[in-house]
């Protein structure tokens, strides 16, 4: 790279937004968008920043992108939207969510723990396609996901089967 690159490189990663952008008003301790940088690489040509972009709020998660859009056009780079997904904006009133609550508690005796979150589930495809959509994302304790230390992503096991047999019985 020659000196002008390097100093654009430089401004690039000075400027450009990382890690907790909002937090939601209405639910306390829920980050309601984030972004962060993935994976930086360069060849001969180009330097690439690949960034993760989540949201509960569609319109924050637009606002994001219009951000780096701006700030890459302003420093004569492009930016480019792949495996995007809606956002799955949280329901204060849910029938589904208050049917599978009372299915869980009936069945192991406590309530159970329910939380919002930003990051891509299936809900936020499905709701993004049929507006109105009431649906719940039901799953096991998950822990390390999405890295490569302790063995990569691992699970309860135990919490697979409370999780199946809540939705058998909801059916």
């Amino acid at each position: 790279m020659d000196r002008a690159s390097t100093e654009r490189a430089v401004c690039m990663l000075t400027c450009l937004p990382n890690g907790v952008q909002a937090m939601s008003m209405e639910i306390h301790g829920l980050v309601q968008t984030s972004l962060n940088l993935g994976i930086l690489a360069a060849d001969q040509t180009a330097l690439t920043a690949t960034f993760c972009v989540r949201s509960s709020l569609g319109s924050q998660k637009e606002m994001l992108h219009r951000r780096l859009r701006t700030l890459m056009a302003q420093l004569g780079g492009t930016v480019s939207i792949s495996g995007d997904y809606p956002a799955w904006e949280y329901r204060q009133d849910s029938s589904l969510r208050d049917l599978m609550t009372e299915v869980f508690q009936e069945q192991y005796g406590r309530k159970p723990k329910i939380e919002a979150i930003h990051a891509g589930v299936e809900c936020g495809i499905l709701s993004g396609k049929l507006p109105g959509l009431d649906c719940v994302s039901i799953g096991p304790n998950l822990l390390d996901i999405h890295t490569r230390g302790s063995g990569g992503d691992r699970l309860r096991p135990a919490g697979v089967a409370v999780c199946a047999g809540s939705a058998e019985a909801v059916k």
